[in-house]
């Protein structure tokens, strides 16, 4: 058995071998495509290190490609929650890493809530956090009040731990739009949970891709932090590209034939239309009493524009009149959407 001396002197070409076919003396250094005349300084500079622990399974180009669908999820959470908390808030990316979940969670606050969002049909599932000076700051905001910016130590309670799961769900459309461009996916929020033990057991050592959303919420900065498993992007691994999400980016030019065919088909479908004269209410002894011959006055005036429907929804107003011998509605005007029953001027 060799020592590690020996072992060391034949890697480097310091210790030749016989050969019985030639009597030239073979050079194990040469044999294994290395140069003996390499100094140890040249050899220790090829050396890399490399962590088989928690090794790196993408690339520059894939990691940036998440980031571009996380940049565009914060443009889209800038317009989303204001109307949501009723106050400005524009999140922004500042970090991305990739590491052991295990590792990461070491990091977090003990009162963190952790929620668990699936992205079908991909496989897991990524955990959201949001830090406890903004979690606190949109609890104030979203029961009526007004936080200073004060420091909270206390546990979450139910109720908070429910308001902040509704603020999540309110971001999975943006989640779903900002993904769209480079596959369809459908988020659903698996549970919320301030169980630090039960997170640990459903991740453990899982390989997950961190980004972090630096937040700021009435004078509060704070940050929110996605953590996606590398299970969950391996099935979109060559998707992952900058290039296909710029693509994706590219608005979609309108085939002119195929909008006249499309035009002409949707010219022969049926639709139903229908003018409401009006409404009454009628009491029970008022109904069992009907005969024929009794008039039943509606609630429309005579001089009035009636709502004309196209299927459940009023399109148009219209007047009642008489063309040959038929009942008949001439179309006074469209209706706007933003204000249904009211015509167009």
């Amino acid at each position: 058995m060799l020592s590690q001396a020996e072992i060391d002197a034949l890697l480097a070409g310091s210790i030749e071998i016989e050969s019985p076919d030639s009597e030239d003396p073979i050079n194990l250094a040469e044999l294994m495509g290395e140069k003996p005349s390499e100094s140890k300084a040249e050899v220790e500079r090829q050396v890399k290190p490399y962590n088989f622990w928690s090794p790196d399974r993408f690339s520059k180009e894939q990691m940036r490609a998440v980031e571009m669908v996380h940049e565009d999820l914060a443009e889209r959470l800038t317009s989303s929650l204001p109307s949501f908390l009723r106050t400005n808030m524009r999140p922004r990316v500042v970090h991305s890493e990739q590491g052991r979940f295990h590792d990461f969670l070491k990091d977090l606050p003990t009162n963190s809530l952790f929620h668990m969002i699936t992205l079908a049909p991909l496989p897991s599932q990524m955990i959201v956090t949001i830090s406890p000076e903004i979690s606190y700051n949109i609890l104030e905001l979203r029961l009526g009040g007004r936080s200073e910016g004060t420091k909270h130590r206390r546990e979450l309670t139910e109720i908070d731990q429910l308001l902040l799961r509704g603020l999540v769900e309110h971001m999975l459309n943006d989640f779903k739009a900002a993904w769209s461009k480079i596959v369809v996916v459908e988020p659903a929020l698996e549970d919320s949970t301030v169980n630090y033990h039960w997170v640990q057991m459903v991740m453990g050592n899982e390989r997950v891709m961190l980004i972090t959303f630096e937040m700021t919420l009435q004078a509060v900065t704070g940050t929110m932090n996605v953590y996606i498993p590398f299970n969950m992007l391996k099935p979109i691994a060559s998707l992952l590209n900058p290039h296909a999400w710029i693509a994706g980016q590219k608005e979609r030019h309108v085939d002119p034939r195929a909008r006249e065919q499309m035009l002409q088909n949707l010219g022969q479908v049926s639709l139903p239309l229908k003018a409401v004269l009006g409404h009454a209410q009628l009491n029970f002894s008022d109904l069992l009493n009907l005969q024929v011959g009794d008039v039943i006055p509606l609630d429309h005036p005579l001089d009035q524009d009636i709502p004309v429907y196209v299927g459940t929804q009023i399109h148009f107003s219209g007047r009642v009149g008489i063309k040959g011998n038929q009942l008949a509605v001439q179309i006074t005007g469209k209706v706007h959407p933003e204000k249904p029953g009211s015509p167009a001027r």
